[in-house]
């Protein structure tokens, strides 16, 4: 059955790269800007009815693949308020309140949508209206940025990125092979053998480690409720538990 991937959102913080945006391996709908020819060459899908979550992974992928390098400005310029709670939010419809009547039109959707994108490469049954318009790039192999963003289309499963990309580790590994004289994106080509799960280790092994053991540390000698809770917060985001299992138990104790 099709499963479509959905990336969260990233709270506001310090970027880690100054001057210049950074580079990133998703497209996000709340705010995108390009050259026309984005638009039209890695258009919206006209046959997915009733996807709201999904398209953001369909266009990024498809861009991906056709050679656009996605890139988030160094400070936030406008934002979406979502507002669960406001009086005023509550009275604007939503398309989903038909999902009843509409449940099999949105799986459909979904089927051609991952199935487009090779996330699914166990459905065959969808629909393929003008799926070469629709489809993917041939500047680059779908595989290759399943394989370097750690997404295992077979068994479904991803890898959180974030100490990869907010970072600014992808982007310091990555943009040295911006095809400048060629005035092109990343050349990718060179990037075939990049240990994607092994830079994540370095990050956590060189930078979050050491600082979570130290906020734990020092949470625990000074005997403060309040740093420890904020230390536990900051090692769970380090996998301290998978290096340090004991130190964090003692916290947690």
């Amino acid at each position: 059955p099709a499963r479509y991937l959905r990336h969260g959102a990233q709270p506001e913080e310090e970027p880690a790269i100054k001057d210049t945006p950074m580079l990133h391996p998703f497209w996000a709908a709340g705010f995108s800007f390009a050259r026309g020819h984005f638009a039209y060459r890695v258009p919206y899908d006209c046959c997915l009815p009733f996807v709201f979550m999904g398209e953001e992974i369909s266009i990024g992928i498809r861009a991906w693949t056709h050679g656009y390098d996605l890139y988030a400005v160094e400070s936030s310029v406008l934002f979406h308020e979502y507002a669960k709670m406001s009086s005023r939010r509550r009275k604007v419809h939503m398309f989903w309140e038909q999902k009843r009547s509409a449940a099999d039109t949105g799986h459909e959707s979904l089927k051609r949508l991952t199935a487009i994108i090779k996330m699914a490469p166990d459905v065959s049954d969808y629909d393929h209206t003008d799926e070469n318009k629709y489809g993917l790039g041939r500047v680059r192999d779908v595989e290759l940025f399943y394989k370097l963003f750690l997404i295992d289309t077979i068994h479904r499963t991803s890898t959180q990125l974030c100490k990869f990309v907010k970072t600014g580790v992808m982007h310091r590994a990555f943009t040295p092979y911006i095809q400048t004289q060629l005035s092109q994106g990343i050349d990718y080509s060179q990037l075939h053998d990049f240990d994607t799960a092994k830079a994540i280790k370095d990050e956590l092994d060189s930078h979050w480690r050491p600082q979570a053991r130290h906020a734990i540390k020092r949470a625990l000698e000074m005997n403060q409720i309040g740093w420890l809770r904020n230390a536990i917060d900051v090692a769970n985001r380090a996998e301290l538990k998978s290096s340090d299992p004991e130190l964090l138990q003692e916290a947690q104790n």
